[in-house]
């Protein structure tokens, strides 16, 4: 399923230039579309006090959801 806004999702791969390890849970806080471009998803990373640590511009294949919040 593809990322949507305020999505959940988990790490797929590491990013050490951010310190995030595969398995790091974020959110989606915007999903881009461009015409014949594949979406991207910028992804907010924080701590358990809700400190961002990281915002990440990812593709489709680095992040998988793990929370969808239901409408």
């Amino acid at each position: 399923m593809r990322p949507q806004e305020y999505d959940g999702v988990r790490l797929l791969r590491p990013l050490p230039q951010y310190d995030l390890a595969v398995g790091a849970q974020g959110t989606v806080v915007m999903v881009y579309h461009e015409p014949g471009l594949p979406p991207a998803y910028e992804v907010e990373f924080a701590d358990d006090d809700g400190v961002t640590q990281a915002l990440v511009t990812l593709k489709d294949e680095d992040v998988e959801v793990t929370w969808r919040a239901d409408i």
